[in-house]
């Protein structure tokens, strides 16, 4: 495990499928059948991103408006030798950054703690809770609402300036 912060955050485009995939595949991530071209979708829309430590990716959210028609952060993902780190910190706030005159939606399962903490410390807060999705393991909603854009990080300084968590060990 690293927790060297990401030193870039960039769009994400179709061309990036690749990289998506093989952060799922070390994550473990398994999802439905129709997952897969799903993200191919959500990713010709423009509206995700990559994270890049070291030159490698080590994490990605995608973002569409298929929730009504509002920004939802559908997928957040870190490859598990980047977790902690500030990875997925600097994706929400990426993501907070490109609608920051919007509601800002996005939900994680009840059993997800990490990503329950994560999202608290970035100015997200509960909203609404989804049951049956998975059984025994409720899907929680949350919001950021809309911020005028100084109060989100400023997207432009350097990522690696950005304040460092220091690692679990």
């Amino acid at each position: 495990m690293t927790s060297e912060p990401p030193n870039r955050i960039r769009s994400a485009t179709s061309n990036d499928a690749a990289l998506v995939a093989g952060i799922d595949a070390a994550s473990a991530i398994v999802h439905a059948p129709h997952v897969p071209a799903l993200i191919d979708d959500l990713l010709a829309l423009g509206l995700s991103w990559i994270a890049d430590v070291g030159g490698k990716p080590a994490g990605y959210a995608i973002v569409s408006r298929r929730f009504y028609s509002r920004p939802f952060i559908e997928l957040l993902a870190v490859a598990p030798n980047f977790r902690r780190g500030g990875v997925g910190g600097a994706l929400l706030r990426a993501c907070s950054a490109a609608f920051a005159d919007e509601i800002l939606f996005t939900s994680t399962n009840q059993s997800n703690g990490p990503m329950q903490a994560l999202l608290a410390k970035t100015a997200f807060e509960p909203s609404g809770v989804i049951l049956n999705l998975d059984p025994g393991d409720p899907e929680l909603i949350y919001v950021r609402h809309s911020q005028p854009s100084s109060m989100i990080a400023d997207s432009s300084r350097p990522l690696s300036a950005s304040p460092r968590r220091k690692a679990r060990r």
